[in-house]
């Protein structure tokens, strides 16, 4: 009866770690489909962002996301909305059917964002008579 008991307890224990590997490859297999989701959201989002950027805004704004994240992720928020992420695959399907888009975004755009985000302001500069440059605020105030 010794022998049969350790044969049960032997099955009872095999049993216990076969749920326990499946319970940990389902576990695993639920958190691969969590990262494949989010890269294919980034994906997607990197697509849109292609087709509705100009080719030279798109490589400037890739630039930042290098150099300057922080830069790099307001122009983002400016960029693309909530309504855009929870309507990403519509959105793509749009473009698709329309073949791209019927005006993209410039250069210029990015850079003033790029700007806003920095707390760059622009400013006039006013040469005087004798070559000294200032600005336009400073010139009119004399």
């Amino acid at each position: 009866m010794s022998e049969n008991g350790k044969s049960n307890e032997e099955l009872e224990l095999e049993r216990i770690r076969l749920k326990k590997m499946q319970a940990m490859m389902e576990a695993q297999k639920k958190q691969q489909n969590v990262n494949d989701k989010v890269i294919s959201l980034s994906e997607k989002l990197d697509y849109v962002l292609k087709v509705v950027l100009q080719p030279d805004a798109y490589t400037h704004l890739e630039k930042l996301k290098k150099t300057e994240p922080n830069v790099y992720q307001y122009i983002f928020n400016e960029l693309v909305s909530q309504d855009v992420i929870m309507n990403i695959d519509y959105l793509i399907t749009i473009i698709n059917r329309q073949r791209g888009v019927g005006r993209r975004i410039p250069l210029d755009i990015i850079i003033y964002l790029e700007r806003k985000a920095k707390g760059i302001r622009g400013k006039i500069q006013v040469k005087k008579g004798d070559g000294e440059m200032m600005d336009l605020g400073s010139y009119l105030t004399k």
